[in-house]
């Protein structure tokens, strides 16, 4: 069970992936005309990519999927008395097959090997839609998943042709699985019992809504405007998000909630309906619009796969932005410039002299704006109250600190004692004025008090200092300049603490993270067997996952932004 539950999250990272990968220039595509100008969320893949070699590339191997995965989610469907749940593991069950065997994956599930996809909400309804090579193929899908199950579906009829409904009925919630096949895409849709007939409509791409997507430009304007590749692209709307929440008719999502909300949801959502409240909301998210993605990706069978994204957080507040920049620190080169063969590395960069001021000057603007709406004075008076100075005035002894790093290359454990016995690793901290700021604290650290700080260019081995340092077999080297303080063990470590030294100190980010998953599960899972504890065999598998990432979150001039890099299925 384990092993499924592991395999579908990652099958699932896989599917959100894939959803938002490559391409540069602008494209018509006509499959937009179809998605709502209200949508809440789209993840659209407007550019073909090569499915098979991504899905390899990201783990999803053969090997992964052995045949005792595959029977246990066959068993898992058989002890249930759940047709409907049957009948939905066994869809899984095909698709976890058709990755054990990713040559085969359009001959048993009809996708494209070089697949496009889209994801969308019309209103309340869910639809995902994705390039078939092999409609038939599509169809035998579900119809093995009906044998299997026991349940069948309605043949339906539309103005897009014949498409299938499916009912869903869990105590009390019933909803409507739509199947069809359109110009080459196979879709899925949610609908419930109170949704529209134009509403299914609209999802089975029967009609197109009044405005859409393409309509209004959206796509064109959000890579414009945030500069994101308009062919792999994505949103979430808070601005649609809010108006369906707390408006009767204000979008689809409202109109779909209105007909399902109870009279307590309805109550309770009453206040927010008012005009001021309306206002303040609107103001909000007119500054906050919502989170926007794109990604590109370079996968080629029998090559690694190179993804690149970027998710932004943007906001029309430029004190907001300023307060945010003037908090970035140092994060040193090596993890700044992308991905690495370190097997853990994480970096905090703070201008710790400017993150009280920061810190105040947001907290002031988020509660002194005078908010007509009851509920949203209330929620400032609270945060009024949880006033942050007292907190920051503790930092004040480290005012001086620009950023923080440690990079781990490398550990081997003893067997016996579980103990490190050698490490190749770097540690770093940036401080302005380091070696004054280091003279200051030694006063205050046991030990360090009658240390003789190394010259720029010379080492001091800490073992000498800190001789309990000799039962773990490493030699941490301290080794200072003005702007850094770096401790390392190991020849990367070395290296790489050589690097940071000659780095001056600039502004280029706010946190780094990187991992190579092969190497850091495969150092957990020694561990784990060295204290007699049992690998669970889906950890195990982890441990084969070639793939490494590094994470980067920043502030630019339009908010907050992360960009991402993922180099799976390289040669070690």
């Amino acid at each position: 069970m384990r092993k499924t539950l592991v395999a579908v999250a990652i099958i699932a990272g896989a599917i959100y992936g894939y959803t938002k990968l490559s391409g540069d220039s602008l494209t018509a595509h006509p499959e937009l005309d179809f998605v709502p100008a209200d949508t809440v969320f789209l993840s659209a893949q407007l550019e073909p990519i090569d499915f098979v070699a991504y899905l390899n590339a990201y783990g999803l191997s053969p090997d992964y999927y052995s045949a005792g995965s595959q029977q246990q989610l066959t068993e898992l469907a058989a002890n249930t008395d759940e047709p409907q749940l049957r009948f939905v593991l066994d869809i899984a069950g095909q698709y976890m097959q058709a990755l054990a065997n990713p040559e085969q994956l359009t001959e048993l599930t009809g996708i494209k090997p070089q697949v496009r996809s889209l994801s969308y909400m019309v209103g309340l309804a869910p639809v995902m839609r994705i390039e078939l090579a092999d409609e038939a193929a599509f169809w035998q899908l579900f119809d093995r998943a009906e044998q299997a199950s026991g349940i069948s579906h309605q043949a339906m009829q539309s103005d897009i042709g014949a498409y299938r409904s499916y009912n869903f009925v869990v105590g009390d919630f019933s909803a409507e699985l739509l199947v069809s096949v359109k110009d080459g895409w196979g879709s899925l849709a949610m609908v419930l019992p109170t949704h529209s007939e134009q509403s299914r409509q609209l999802v089975l791409q029967a009609v197109k809504p009044e405005r859409s997507i393409n309509t209004d430009d959206q796509l064109a304007n959000m890579a414009s405007d945030y500069k994101l590749n308009p062919n792999a692209i994505g949103f979430i709307s808070f601005q649609q998000l809010v108006s369906g929440l707390t408006t009767e008719d204000g979008n689809r999502l409202a109109t779909d909630l209105q007909q399902l909300a109870s009279p307590q949801f309805t109550e309770a959502m009453q206040p927010w309906r008012s005009a001021e409240c309306q206002q303040d909301l609107n103001s909000i998210t007119a500054s906050w619009p919502g989170i926007y993605l794109d990604s590109n990706i370079d996968s080629k069978a029998g090559q690694p796969t190179e993804l690149r994204s970027k998710l932004l957080v943007p906001t029309t507040n430029k004190d907001t932005v300023s307060a945010l920049s003037s908090m970035r620190g140092f994060i040193p080169g090596h993890m700044a410039e992308g991905v690495s063969d370190a097997v853990f590395s994480f970096a905090l960069g703070l201008d710790m002299a400017e993150f009280a001021p920061a810190v105040t000057k947001i907290w002031r603007g988020l509660t002194q704006p005078a908010y007509q709406c009851p509920q949203l004075a209330q929620l400032q008076q609270q945060m009024q109250q949880a006033n942050p100075m007292a907190m920051l005035a503790a930092g004040a002894m480290v005012h001086s600190v620009q950023g923080a790093s440690i990079t781990m290359n490398d550990i081997t454990l003893d067997a016996s004692t579980m103990q490190v016995s050698a490490l190749d690793a770097m540690v770093s901290v940036t401080v302005k004025n380091a070696r004054s700021y280091l003279e200051g604290l030694k006063a205050m650290v046991p030990g360090m008090a009658e240390m003789t700080l190394p010259a720029d260019g010379e080492t001091l081995a800490l073992n000498s200092l800190f001789p309990m340092l000799n039962a773990f077999g490493v030699t941490p080297m301290l080794q200072l300049n003005d702007s850094h303080v770096v401790v390392y063990s190991g020849d990367k470590g070395a290296a790489q603490a050589d690097k940071v030294l000659q780095q001056s100190i600039t502004k280029n980010g706010l946190m780094s993270l990187g991992m190579d998953y092969a190497q850091f599960f495969s150092i957990m899972a020694e561990t784990m067997q060295a204290s007699g504890q049992p690998v669970p065999e889906e950890f195990s598998s982890l441990t084969e996952m070639d793939m490494q990432i590094q994470v980067n979150l920043d502030i630019d001039e339009q908010g907050v932004v992360m960009n991402s890099e993922m180099t799976m299925g390289g040669t070690k």
